[in-house]
């Protein structure tokens, strides 16, 4: 009983430690024409979320 204990543990320690990555869609639009469409692999898609303002241009990129 103790080694079954011992390897689902292990096991559990393992999944834990592992992540799930998943493919994000990402658009990147400046002043709300897209300039570019790409999919690439993370963790979390909504931390790839980035607007940037520069004088009356605005890029953004959004991530799903």
């Amino acid at each position: 009983m103790k080694k079954l204990l011992i390897a689902v543990a292990v096991i559990a320690m393992v999944c834990s430690f592992s992540s799930c990555k998943k493919k994000c869609n990402c658009t990147t639009t400046m002043n709300g024409q897209v300039t570019q469409t790409v999919t690439m692999e993370a963790t979390n898609c909504s931390k790839l979320n980035v607007t940037q303002t520069v004088g009356d241009m605005v890029q953004e990129t959004k991530c799903n």
